[in-house]
């Protein structure tokens, strides 16, 4: 296995649904900090790599992806031993009875599974609320659908793929860019509890006041056609409306590389609702790949779109300078 499908491996499957980050948070900053000058972070977890320029009070650049997935929060535990629970984000229900469940307790994690269709409850193979408890299991615990990392030909089906993707991405660049003199200050990382609102884009954003951001992550695919085809050239989501002037020099860099490309809109949003329109305004980019059964244990993405999305982000950062970044914000103009 490439070092690439390591680092995406252990991604996936870390559990950390949105507001208990914590774990896949070390392993970000574990990445990330041999590429980088220092390791920031907000003051709800979100963490970031900080690529120094040598200018004096040079702009900023953010770089952002999310890392908390969805899942169930466990809110009672049955006299039978079983549990209720309530859903943590986006879930795609039709996946959830039968399912396998991976539960993170205060001490590992314990094997369940979802029983029922209509009132669905987690079983732990327990006959009494007393047996539960002794596993270590309580109230507030969370839980995943277990979906095991699998390489499939061209292709990698995994849990957790929407919420990780991003946050490979972010990795590979730093480490592409490590050696390079970058005229602006870079920050690339991922932000918390994006599946229920955006919560850490806002807060990552206050933190970083970037001049200039790019948002890294997947958007689903609405058709089979969709995966296979290049990055996602988003024109359109539910939470912003793109910088068109950085749309352009996309699209150019796709041209000039080489890299597949499609034209993309989605009625979901990510953190760039909330990172384009925070204090005066900042131009932000999506870049991003299409992903299919999305909030599921068996997501499945294209390596090439991967790839061909890296490629366009790293060559992107690599000629962005201070005059093009103020080109940029005065693009709407």
């Amino acid at each position: 296995m490439s070092e690439t499908l390591k680092i995406l491996n252990t991604l996936t499957q870390t559990i950390s649904i949105s507001g208990d980050e914590k774990n896949v948070g070390k392993c970000m900053a574990q990445y990330l900090e041999p590429y980088c000058d220092e390791i920031v972070y907000d003051n709800l977890g979100s963490v970031f790599g900080v690529k120094k320029s040598k200018k004096e009070n040079a702009k900023r650049v953010l770089v952002i992806t999310h890392m908390d997935e969805s899942g169930l929060m466990i809110t009672k535990i049955n006299d039978n031993g079983s549990a209720e629970f309530i859903e943590i984000g986006k879930i795609n229900k039709q996946y959830l009875p039968g399912s396998r469940l991976r539960v993170k307790t205060k001490t590992g994690e314990v094997n369940a599974f979802v029983v029922g269709t209509e009132k669905m409850v987690i079983d732990f193979g327990t006959y009494s609320k007393e047996e539960t408890l002794a596993l270590g299991v309580f109230v507030g615990d969370s839980a995943v659908v277990d979906g095991p990392f699998v390489k499939v030909q061209k292709q990698c089906i995994s849990k957790a793929l929407e919420s990780r993707v991003g946050c490979l991405m972010a990795v590979e660049l730093l480490k592409a860019v490590k050696d390079k003199e970058l005229d602006f200050d870079l920050y690339v990382g991922a932000c918390v509890m994006e599946e229920v609102g955006q919560r850490g884009a806002t807060t990552a954003t206050g933190l970083v006041k970037p001049d200039l951001g790019v948002v890294l992550g997947c958007k689903k695919a609405k058709t089979l056609d969709e995966k296979g085809k290049g990055l996602l050239v988003s024109f359109y989501d539910k939470g912003m409306m793109p910088n068109r002037g950085l749309l352009d020099a996309l699209v150019q860099i796709c041209k000039e590389e080489d890299i597949a490309y499609q034209h993309y809109y989605s009625m979901d949003l990510n953190e760039g609702a909330w990172v384009h329109k925070l204090f005066a305004g900042c131009p932000t980019l999506n870049v991003s790949i299409a992903i299919q059964n999305a909030y599921s244990a068996i997501e499945s993405m294209d390596l090439n779109d991967y790839d061909c999305a890296k490629k366009a982000l790293t060559v992107f950062v690599e000629h962005l300078n201070e005059e093009k970044i103020q080109e940029f914000k005065e693009s709407n103009r």
